[in-house]
């Protein structure tokens, strides 16, 4: 099987051990801490070690750098990647070709399951009109198919397809893998 190079960077890597938003009373947002790593090490079908999602059906989140930095200008607001929630800040692909897609970064392997949607939650965080902006571009929730560790910098994503789209552009209807 063919495969392709595409190079990424990883800016970001969170966790944060409960949820803030979801499960909550509207608009009652947590204080649960955003904790940032320099590496972590992934075990297959699991997700971060001590994160919300470990055990999850969803348990790895990725989002784009690209879209956080639109997203804050759009809105005039100072760029914050903690308040995304997600596990990975990625920049360098549009992460909706991912989706039902099999991919490497280093010596772990993904499989991008499905878009990771936005919750209105974003408005009530960030300012009305986030969650707007980042609809069709919430980011990529994928899962561990093969462990290792991952770390900040410049990477090498392989993957079977040739990615080849701009990093802002929106799905404009749901892919189901």
């Amino acid at each position: 099987m063919k495969r392709y190079e595409t190079e990424v960077k990883l800016h970001n890597i969170f966790t944060s051990p409960a949820h803030n938003y979801f499960t909550r009373e509207k608009f009652d947002v947590g204080t649960n801490p955003t904790i940032m790593h320099t590496s972590v090490l992934l075990e297959k079908n699991k997700g971060l070690c001590g994160d919300r999602f470990e055990h999850a059906t969803y348990p790895i989140t990725f989002f784009s750098l690209e879209v956080a930095k639109e997203v804050c200008n759009s809105l005039k607001l100072e760029l914050d990647l903690k308040l995304f929630r997600r596990n990975f800040i990625i920049s360098g692909i549009n992460l909706n070709e991912l989706i039902g897609k099999k991919f490497l970064i280093g010596d772990v392997e993904f499989e991008g399951l499905s878009h990771c949607a936005p919750c209105p939650w974003m408005n009530a965080v960030m300012k009305k009109g986030a969650y707007t902006l980042m609809i069709g571009r919430g980011g990529l929730r994928a899962k561990v198919i093969q462990g290792g560790i991952l770390e900040l910098g410049e990477q090498v994503l392989m993957s079977e397809n040739r990615l080849t789209k701009n990093p802002l552009e929106a799905l404009s209807k749901a892919i189901i893998p």
